[in-house]
């Protein structure tokens, strides 16, 4: 049976876990699931307390991996993502990864990328772990945005995913899809300081619910504004 509504789930930087997440977490993946999360996960319960027995705490099993430590760089540093040939995902080449730089061991998960320069270089830099029968993939650094496309595009293509708007979205604007059964609405969000434009699908028939008027060709959003559409069938 299908576990939940959904195929992915994506969790980054969990960092505070409340008791029996990532036993919920496990049972999604076994059922089929594809579990993703990110360097700093699995530190703290829910008072505060770190999880003893070594990072990512409670999700440590169901990752395969064993986080060491956690490299901070500085603004102007860089380190390198190298794809594993031959790799699972399809990816190809190199990487940027900023900020964070998990220093972590494989413990069963299969090495999807490896980091390319410093100290830990040749470490995990991105895993996989099987799980019944899906799988749980690790984050060990903050990529690059071409490296974000990549990854999560290959699994919406993968998953066969459907958009909450078959639309192309700028950077910085969201769509939220949410229904009744019967209607759908779409929570189309620009959380940029400057306006952007949606062209929306040409035989889509929306309703703008704020402004009672029927939604056709190109939605303009002004700063940090927000549309409701609403269209028929679930």
């Amino acid at each position: 049976t299908d576990p939940s509504p959904y195929k992915l789930v994506i969790a980054p930087m969990l960092y505070l876990m409340r008791p029996r997440v990532a036993s919920r977490i496990e049972a999604f993946v076994r059922k089929g699931g594809v579990f993703v999360t990110t360097y700093w996960s699995g530190i703290v319960d829910e008072n505060d307390l770190c999880f003893l027995g070594g990072r990512p705490g409670p999700l440590r099993k169901l990752l395969g991996i064993w986080s060491e430590e956690l490299d901070v760089l500085y603004d102007d540093e860089a380190n390198a993502v190298v794809m594993a040939k031959g790799n699972s995902l399809g990816l190809k080449g190199t990487y940027k990864a900023r900020i964070f730089c998990d220093v972590v061991h494989a413990e069963g998960a299969q090495v999807l990328a490896t980091y390319g320069k410093d100290f830990y270089k040749g470490r995990p830099a991105l895993t996989v772990n099987a799980v019944g029968r899906g799988e749980a993939y690790y984050q060990a650094s903050r990529n690059d945005e071409r490296f974000l496309d990549d990854f999560y595009g290959g699994f919406i293509r993968r998953l066969g995913l459907k958009p909450a708007l078959d639309a192309r979205l700028p950077q910085g604007v969201t769509a939220q899809r949410r229904t009744d059964g019967k209607r759908t609405f779409v929570f189309l969000m620009n959380f940029n300081r400057q306006p952007k434009s949606v062209k929306m699908p040409a035989k889509m028939q929306m309703k703008d619910m704020l402004a009672g008027t029927a939604v056709k060709g190109t939605v303009r959003l002004a700063p940090y504004d927000v549309r409701i559409l609403e269209t028929e069938g679930a």
